[in-house]
């Protein structure tokens, strides 16, 4: 029960942070406008680099991705200090409930009417914190598409697709909760398959959440009108 009351708060704390969407508010003070209402509509660092330069565009990136840290901190310095054996024991799960709700936070921010971003940043913050070879390698990937294809939305619905898959072979008690549960021999079945696929799962939902987000760049790519690195024209 307690340890349900502090995931609850935690979600409602990272759901806050996440709502604290960077380029909406950095379009509204800075250039005294809303992102949302030029090139694709989307609230994210991509759209920013469209609508008013590189320079925009990284540092929204960047303040996406630390308010999923930041989250996370807080989390750590609040829950560890109330009940530090329940937080160790479920860390994984305050981790993943963090990032979630960052997640959510930013797709649909409760201080801007609802409608944000996209999330990949978010969720590759996210899996940061969970798991540096998980976000080593979508980092590769992501880039390697975006040079060789110059759509940034091709590299996002690749990297959602191999999220759940990568979390599968790599999900081991080094980087998860199992290391409370399972022997040195960190043999397969039992408890570690368990929460293998609770981890797939969890991952699962993410990349159906960002596919869904990029439904309109899905049917924009099969009909060719998807718009490259560099290009300026307006998105329907």
């Amino acid at each position: 029960m307690k340890t349900a009351i502090l995931l609850l708060i935690g979600s409602v704390i990272s759901y806050l942070i996440g709502s604290l969407n960077s380029s909406i508010i950095m379009s509204r003070v800075m250039k005294k406008d809303d992102i949302r209402n030029s090139g694709s509509g989307n609230a994210g660092a991509t759209n920013m680099v469209r609508t008013y330069g590189k320079a925009y565009g990284v540092l929204a990136f960047v303040l996406d991705f630390l308010k999923v840290v930041l989250a996370y901190l807080i989390i750590w310095l609040i829950f560890s200090r109330v009940d530090s054996a329940v937080f160790e024991k479920y860390e994984y799960f305050f981790k993943v409930t963090s990032g979630f709700f960052c997640f959510i936070g930013h797709i649909y921010p409760c201080f801007f009417g609802f409608k944000g971003g996209k999330g990949i940043t978010v969720c590759a913050a996210m899996i940061c914190i969970l798991d540096w070879r998980l976000f080593i390698i979508g980092a590769i990937l992501f880039f390697a598409l975006v040079f060789v294809t110059k759509y940034i939305s091709v590299s996002s619905i690749a990297f959602a697709l191999v999220y759940p898959v990568c979390t599968f072979f790599l999900f081991d008690k080094e980087f998860s909760i199992l290391k409370h549960y399972i022997t040195a021999k960190n043999t397969f079945g039992g408890d570690e398959m368990l929460f293998r696929i609770v981890a797939v799962a969890i991952a699962t939902v993410f990349s159906a959440f960002v596919l869904i987000k990029h439904r309109e760049n899905i049917k924009r790519l099969i009909k060719g009108e998807e718009n490259k690195i560099g290009s300026h024209k307006k998105e329907k």
